[in-house]
């Protein structure tokens, strides 16, 4: 069983050089209502295959947090590599996880992203396997209907234990949780959902039970009205939270 753990690190703009030790985990909270998304100047920094994956959306309130979502990742880690953000390549995995191309591989940086509304999370570590899950919690969103199809039976009814106007938050502390784990795996949501099960219980904190031991599980607080969860390759991290503004 894991216990997560609360990050109590605010967050704080980056310093102006990036300097990742093996034992520690970055993450990132980004904006996805940057006005660079409009003029194009995100856009002109994104792969051929970004653009057009881009191009396919038709509204302009799907469009632009990919395209700022995406803009920043390659920004971000530009500063790690020391390279130009356009000229990063990406290595997607069997069950679709992205990763640096083998070109960057002596870096031994390691990624993970995840957009919901109008905020994105990106979680940076070397050498350590890393999932990230930011969800908005929607108001009138039917988690219950979800909650039948993807989580356990377990879970289910300890969802149904809470008093109602907990519950909302607790579901989208559980898929956060739940979505975190099976990303830092690489299998995601086409992995076996029963090989992590989420323990959720009235002011406590929530708890994994699953198979697969050497996980660390990290509840974040991005405000507002969004659930977090980071989930990295073995024992406790120090973590750094950072804003991202484009303009640093």
């Amino acid at each position: 069983m894991l216990e997560s753990e609360t990050s109590r690190t605010p967050w704080v703009n980056p310093p102006h050089e990036l300097a990742l030790a093996d034992n520690a985990v970055d993450v990132w909270l980004i904006s996805l209502t940057q006005r660079e998304a409009v003029d194009g100047s995100f856009a002109d920094l994104l792969s051929s295959a970004e653009r057009e994956r881009a191009a396919r959306f038709k509204f302009d309130k799907h469009r632009r947090p990919y395209v700022v979502a995406h803009a920043g990742l390659r920004l971000i880690l530009s500063q790690y590599l020391k390279t130009e953000p356009a000229d990063l390549q990406f290595f997607t995995g069997v069950n679709g996880k992205p990763s640096l191309a083998p070109e960057f591989a002596g870096s031994g940086l390691q990624f993970n992203l995840s957009h919901s509304h109008e905020m994105a999370l990106l979680g940076v570590t070397r050498r350590h396997e890393i999932g990230v899950d930011i969800e908005w919690i929607k108001e009138d969103y039917g988690f219950d209907e979800v909650a039948e199809q993807f989580f356990t039976k377990k879970e289910v009814s300890q969802l149904r234990a809470l008093p109602v106007d907990l519950r909302r938050q607790a579901f989208f502390k559980c898929w956060t949780s739940k979505e975190a784990f099976l990303k830092a795996k690489g299998t995601g949501l086409s992995g076996n959902l029963d090989e992590v099960e989420i323990a959720l219980a009235e002011n406590q904190r929530v708890r994994i039970d699953a198979r697969v031991p050497g996980w660390t599980l990290m509840e974040l607080n991005p405000g507002g009205t969004y659930e977090a969860t980071v989930v990295v390759e073995g024992g406790s991290l120090p973590v750094n939270c950072y804003r991202w503004e484009p303009t640093r």
